[in-house]
């Protein structure tokens, strides 16, 4: 105990450095006291530049650490937090999650709590809290062995959060069992940034049912479309140090995904699909077909590009593009049909259109017409009328008009 005269000098070593990054306090006895006074001397560290606080090997009391979390909130800049073996519990969980909450822009990048007595409802209450840790990327929970398939479950919101960045969680000596690796998986199965998952195979209980939900998580091959959508971003699972215990299969795709995504997508497809089945491709009709094409030409120089000759051979990469192409083009007379009745009725519709179109200029025209000739009639009653009426006949009439033109020109 460095008593009270030795924290005021570190609280003013703290207000009087404005460069200081890391600060650290291992194997204390933290009670209420203690807490206190590290509480106070952190309140000192007003700089924004401490990046990183360990608080590890200690003691720590639930009072203690209430007030170090208290003062912890206004280092939202922090981006390493290590928490371990300092016994915090399930009520350090619950305050830690709630500092971590407080923080509404964290830069926290890793968060190490190993052996710290956390059980399901610490780990569920911690992770509520790490919904705005858009930054994470490693988080150890190993040796806390009162966590199970249930407080593992608890983190699938965070691992399927769009803007989750975590690529490392270490659950090492966790007896989680096969629902704790089912829980894993399920949570993994849409996430894109995770990378490594440490545990010891030896002492996490799982059977070969864990490990199916591993590898249908690594490589489902239900369907083309499943294997496609399935994991590859997982480099590690299992020991850190020791995969020996990690089945074959899995390490198998895992080696594929450190070769990268595109490499190991090809690789997963045409290990699990030895004939490709192309009808669920045909909704996209002719679009696809140079798709399929490139494909297969990208999984020809990725196989030459990597020395794949012995395990995939160039003969058979070919059979199977010809075979597909084959099923493509095999399934184009129904398309074809289909598109031409499609055609044919667009045609049909825009023909009608046009036959519409014109009935309703021809009668606007008719319409014309009969005012033209309603004015017409008019005109030529008139002009009877001037003349004297309109003739009986037309011989009748002629006769008339000239001998009364003869009558008005010898007048």
């Amino acid at each position: 105990d460095l008593g009270d005269q030795g924290f005021e000098s570190i609280g003013y070593f703290l207000r009087n450095d404005n460069a200081l990054t890391r600060l650290r306090f291992v194997d204390f006895h933290v009670d209420t006291d203690c807490g206190h006074n590290i509480a106070m001397a952190l309140e000192q560290c007003r700089h924004n530049s401490l990046s990183r606080f360990e608080l590890e090997n200690n003691n720590v009391s639930a009072e203690g650490f209430a007030e170090i979390a208290a003062t912890l909130r206004t280092q939202s800049q922090l981006e390493e937090l290590h928490l371990g073996h300092s016994n915090i519990g399930r009520d350090g969980c619950v305050g830690l999650g709630n500092l971590i909450r407080r923080w509404q822009s964290s830069n926290l990048k890793c968060l190490s709590l190993f052996s710290n007595a956390i059980d399901d409802l610490g780990l569920q209450a911690l992770v509520e809290g790490m919904s705005n840790c858009s930054n994470l990327e490693k988080l150890f929970l190993s040796d806390n062995r009162s966590i199970t398939a249930a407080g593992l479950r608890s983190m699938s919101p965070l691992l399927q959060s769009e803007s989750c960045s975590l690529q490392r969680i270490a659950l090492e000596n966790i007896n989680f069992g096969d629902d704790g690796a089912i829980s894993l998986a399920d949570g993994l199965r849409v996430n894109k940034s995770m990378r490594t998952l440490n545990f010891a195979p030896m002492q996490s209980g799982i059977s070969h049912v864990g490990w199916a939900a591993f590898s249908k998580l690594l490589c489902d091959t239900s369907s083309i479309n499943s294997t496609y959508l399935s994991n590859h971003t997982l480099v590690d699972i299992g020991g850190f140090y020791d995969d020996s215990d990690t089945p074959p299969d899995i390490e198998g795709y895992l080696e594929w995904n450190r070769d990268g995504r595109r490499h190991s997508v090809i690789r997963k497809i045409l290990e699990s699909h030895p004939d490709l089945d192309m009808e669920p491709f045909f909704q996209w009709k002719l679009k696809l077909l140079p798709v399929v094409v490139d494909w297969f030409q990208s999984a020809r120089s990725r196989m030459l590009a990597n020395n794949l000759g012995e395990s995939f051979q160039r003969q058979s990469l070919q059979n199977r593009e010809l075979s597909a192409l084959y099923k493509f083009v095999r399934g184009m007379p129904s398309l074809a049909v289909t598109s031409f009745w499609q055609q044919f009725t667009v045609n049909a519709q825009a023909k009608r259109r046009r036959i519409d179109d014109e009935l309703r200029r021809l009668e606007d025209e008719r319409r014309r017409l009969d005012g033209e000739r309603c004015k017409l009639d008019y005109d030529e009653e008139a002009a009877w009328v001037i003349l004297g009426g309109r003739p009986k006949s037309e011989g009748e009439g002629s006769s008339d008009f000239v001998s009364g033109a003869k009558r008005r020109r010898q007048e």
